[in-house]
């Protein structure tokens, strides 16, 4: 989770709805962490707690914390279903990396064939399917036959955004920022990228 969230956090505008969202997910996180380790490792918590929540006295004040509720039938159910593919996209981009045709998982593009329910799972990410997977590109296309490989990867062709390190076509498009894709100038410049999943 922590490393889909990453590029949220570092390349989304400072206030906008998708990294408000993500930390205000990891302020949960921390607050149900910090507080299960307490017992176990009391100095360490004790010493996080004063820098999490400084007006706090001590973290042995507290009760365990509840983490709020899926909002969203299904959601967890779908998250799992996710959290699969992608080790399974994990698996096809560690062999891209151990024969030195990609850096890391943003140099690759990746195309699963799917159908059904997987097909509709996938291809309700759309285009934030990208950054689950933390590729530049992910293609979903209807299987042909069970014969096809379901995931195949492959080096981007594209160059690389100097910000978010991310391989796109449209790197350079703007003249005024030539180092940078379309997603970064829409940050740092226009309104923002819209978020809904990941």
């Amino acid at each position: 989770y922590l490393d889909v969230l990453k590029d949220r956090l570092y390349t989304c505008g400072k206030d906008s709805p998708a990294r408000r969202s993500a930390q205000n997910a990891l302020y949960h996180i921390t607050q149900c962490l910090l507080r299960l380790i307490a017992p176990v490792l009391s100095f360490t918590a004790e010493e996080a707690w004063k820098l999490f929540q400084p007006e706090d006295e001590t973290i042995f004040i507290h009760t365990y914390y509840r983490l709020p509720e899926a909002q969203g039938e299904g959601l967890v159910e779908k998250w799992r279903a996710l959290r699969d593919i992608r080790s399974e996209v994990q698996k096809v981009l560690e062999v891209l990396r151990a024969g030195a045709q990609i850096g890391s998982s943003l140099q690759a593009e990746v195309e699963i064939a799917a159908n059904g329910d997987k097909l509709r799972l996938l291809r309700s990410l759309d285009d934030e399917l990208r950054f689950v997977f933390i590729t530049s590109q992910a293609l979903v296309t209807d299987a042909k036959s069970a014969a096809e490989a379901p995931i195949r990867a492959m080096p981007s062709p594209h160059p690389k955004c100097e910000r978010c390190w991310h391989w796109r076509a449209d790197v350079g498009a703007d003249p005024d920022h030539p180092g940078i894709c379309g997603r970064c100038v829409q940050n740092l410049y226009g309104s923002g990228e819209p978020r809904q999943f990941a």
